[in-house]
């Protein structure tokens, strides 16, 4: 063969296999700090300012219709967007920048689409698409440029995303959002930027203990998004049964929400009106048969919580709130009486809130773990599931059929799924 012929081959050859080299070992992905930031003619901005530019949050996240959801565009208004009432403008917002800790993980599926940052100020939800702890760590620095983005409340709860939605639950209801996920990939790289690798320290969580909660209990509001540990907590099973130490069965009582009761732990089918369904479940979550909810589990540092009247905005209760796609959702309960330590992203869902507690003010605080190990009990504080089953009326139903007689048990209809009403 031609000897050019034979080194032309051999130097395509050379040029495949290193194109192929490149494809598989792909260069590392640019990580970003202020400086860059800066070329981008972008000054930075704290997230409590951005937060603080919401304004007062009850009341403004019942998403009834669009008259009751309010947002904050960062920029300016679109000719449509002007004509509407609901979304108003942050101009000087189109050269900030927010950078935070992420504090959250979503590895485990509790966490959805959301990521949880602290800047030191105060943490905000970041509602992006599925599997972020691939791409950011717990601990890592993330920048988000604000411009054309939108600051949105849903429940008291505020976040930053793409522009106001609206969808249709399974009663065919229409649903109103504040905002929506950020998940088209070019609007994620236009808007959010990996930044130096580093880990949490004490000083991007809040630590709550019994002598302490009354002290936390005064700057809720400033806490919301945070990761906080709560050391010392007590489950408490609010008008469902709980086996003693002599296996007999009691029940506590309920627990309030302006004039109705509450039960834990409990789920909640939102998709069935008139009335809504709630029953006592003593797994984290109901994961069955293809159908997921959310699961509620209460705990507290209140020593009179089973002998006086009190209400879930009552300052020392908390609401562990685990979706039913988590990794753990078919996971045992722990005891009534259990005690032990919790870190989640501390939340609120209300739709107006004075912060006080009592039966005027409306709120639930919900604790949202990022994962299992999260939960810090001994083991024999968990439900064996046998005890389980001693605790559910029929143990479990396959049947799917609502008996009016079994008091634990309700199997929603097929299409449901974890829904925020």
């Amino acid at each position: 063969m031609n000897i050019f012929k034979i080194f032309a081959i051999a130097l395509v050859g050379v040029l495949t296999v290193g194109c192929y080299n490149d494809f598989d070992t792909p260069a590392p992905a640019k990580i970003y700090g202020d400086q860059d930031m800066a070329d981008m003619g972008l000054t930075p901005v704290s997230i409590k300012a951005v937060k603080d530019k919401f304004g007062p949050i009850s009341g403004t996240g019942t998403n009834k219709d669009w008259a009751t959801t309010k947002t904050v565009k960062f920029g300016t208004l679109s000719s449509t967007e002007s004509a509407t009432t609901h979304i108003t403008a942050w101009p000087e917002a189109a050269n900030f920048y927010i950078k935070g800790k992420v504090l959250s993980d979503d590895r485990e599926g509790n966490i959805y689409k959301s990521l949880f940052i602290y800047d030191g100020t105060a943490a905000i939800e970041v509602k992006l698409t599925n599997s972020n702890y691939l791409k950011y760590k717990q601990g890592q620095w993330v920048y988000i440029k604000l411009d054309d983005l939108y600051l949105g409340n849903y429940r008291m709860m505020l976040s930053i995303g793409e522009g106001p939605t609206s969808s249709y639950n399974s009663m065919g209801e229409e649903k109103y959002y504040a905002n929506s996920n950020i998940e088209n990939p070019t609007r994620l790289r236009e808007h959010v930027f990996i930044g130096e690798p580093d880990e949490l320290t004490a000083n991007d969580i809040v630590v709550v203990t019994k002598d302490n909660y009354a002290s936390f209990s005064q700057n809720l509001e400033a806490n919301l998004g945070r990761l906080v540990r709560f050391e010392g907590l007590t489950c408490y099973y609010a008008g469902v049964n709980y086996l003693d130490a002599n296996g007999a069965t009691q029940k506590n009582p309920v627990l309030l929400n302006g004039s109705y009761e509450q039960i834990y732990p409990s789920w909640i089918d939102t998709d069935t009106r008139n009335p809504v369904v709630t029953k006592p479940w003593y797994k984290w979550a109901f994961n069955h048969n293809n159908v997921c909810l959310y699961g509620s589990v209460c705990f507290t540092y209140l020593d009179d919580i089973a002998t006086a009247t009190h209400y879930t905005s009552d300052h020392g209760i908390y609401i562990v709130r685990t979706s039913g796609y988590s990794q753990f959702a078919g996971h045992a309960t722990v005891r009534n009486g259990a005690k032990g330590n919790i870190t989640a992203i501390f939340g609120i869902y209300s739709q107006q809130s004075t912060f006080t507690g009592g039966a005027r003010d409306y709120a639930t605080y919900q604790l949202s773990v990022n994962d299992y190990a999260d939960f810090e009990f001994a083991s024999e504080d968990y439900l064996s599931e046998d005890e389980v089953k001693a605790l559910t009326p029929d143990g479990y139903d396959e049947t799917g059929v609502y008996n009016s007689d079994n008091d634990s048990y309700f199997v929603p209809s097929k299409n449901t799924g974890d829904r925020e009403d």
